[in-house]
């Protein structure tokens, strides 16, 4: 059996009776995907200046959102406590692994939005922090940047959550929350549900990035170089 990669599709080239038979495979069913949604517990993050949208708020959403289209493809999925310490978070996290499931997680997210003074500033900025994290890193970032078109790349060092437990795990920054057209759209651009599409465009994207990372690594693929 041969797998081919389509956009987080994994075609299985089959031979049945002597004919040769694609078998779509889904790269999320059955994974345990850990998320966290920065700040939150008193900590507001980035906040817009013109329109109040703050970054603990917008991350919390995402999460919310991702939660629901990830489990609808099969994954399970935890939701980080949003406990004062970043090292709780993801002991919080992995206890609820390995209590639902019996195992770790195979890969923790992290959903912040970054910050800056300039109001027009925006961009996709993807952290990690060890060599295990770079392929799920550049899914990621790679699923994310058409939300912004603006490559602020990767940053690598010791940040936030990634640190910790040993864990395939990434922070992503998806867009500026202080740019404020993007601030405006997170509150004003709502569904009929009353949820902000810009939202559900994150949420898309992630789970985008997610499915192609487990494809990938399921077909024995590596990250590019860093």
């Amino acid at each position: 059996m041969n797998k081919i990669i389509i956009s987080g599709l994994a075609f299985a080239l089959l031979f049945v009776g002597g004919s040769l038979v694609f078998a779509v495979t889904n790269p999320l069913e059955g994974k345990v995907i850990a998320l966290d949604a920065g700040h939150g517990n008193g900590e507001t993050g980035a906040v817009n200046k013109k329109y109040g949208a703050t970054e603990a708020d917008v991350n919390w959403d995402v999460v919310v959102a991702l939660e629901s289209k990830l489990t609808a493809q099969g994954a399970k999925v935890v939701i980080a406590e949003r406990l004062s310490t970043r090292r709780d978070r993801v002991a919080d996290a992995v206890d609820k692994c390995q209590t639902l499931y019996g195992r770790k997680c195979d890969a923790l997210v992290s959903i912040h939005h970054n910050g800056n003074d300039d109001p027009g500033h925006d961009g996709t900025l993807v952290i990690y922090n060890e060599k295990q994290d770079i392929p799920l890193a550049q899914k990621l970032h790679d699923a994310l940047l058409p939300l912004t078109g603006i490559d602020e790349g990767y940053l690598h060092g010791g940040y936030g959550m990634t640190v910790y437990k040993n864990l395939v795990s990434v922070i992503t920054e998806a867009y500026y929350i202080t740019n404020d057209e993007k601030a405006a759209r997170y509150l004003n651009d709502l569904n009929a549900d009353g949820i902000s599409n810009l939202v559900i465009e994150e949420a898309d994207a992630q789970v985008a990035g997610l499915a192609d990372y487990f494809a990938s690594q399921s077909s024995g693929g590596k990250g590019r170089n860093k």
